[in-house]
């Protein structure tokens, strides 16, 4: 039973890679290589993570959620204190 099951993957492993080798460059639509392009330019190895590799404006954007995040971090530091330190009756 094992056999046959090996037998019927090998056999339609070889025929899908025969199909997907056999098509031309007429067959496959332009919007394929388009999708080539963007893939190629954010799997370039730059340094950069790929959520800064699309514009000036993902580069702001990450800037601004950063600064808002730290402007958060410092609330929440400043509402703890005021919490855990008493206030002096002068």
């Amino acid at each position: 039973m094992m056999n046959l099951s090996r037998a019927v993957v090998r056999s339609f492993a070889t025929s899908a890679s025969r199909r997907a080798t056999a098509t031309s460059k007429d067959q496959i639509e332009k919007g394929y290589f388009e999708i080539r392009k963007v893939q190629e330019h954010f799997q370039k190895k730059d340094g950069k993570p790929v959520f800064l590799k699309g514009s000036t404006v993902d580069n702001v954007l990450y800037r601004v959620t950063m600064a808002l995040a730290l402007v958060g971090i410092g609330g929440m530091g400043k509402l703890f204190w005021e919490l855990s330190v008493p206030q002096k009756d002068e």
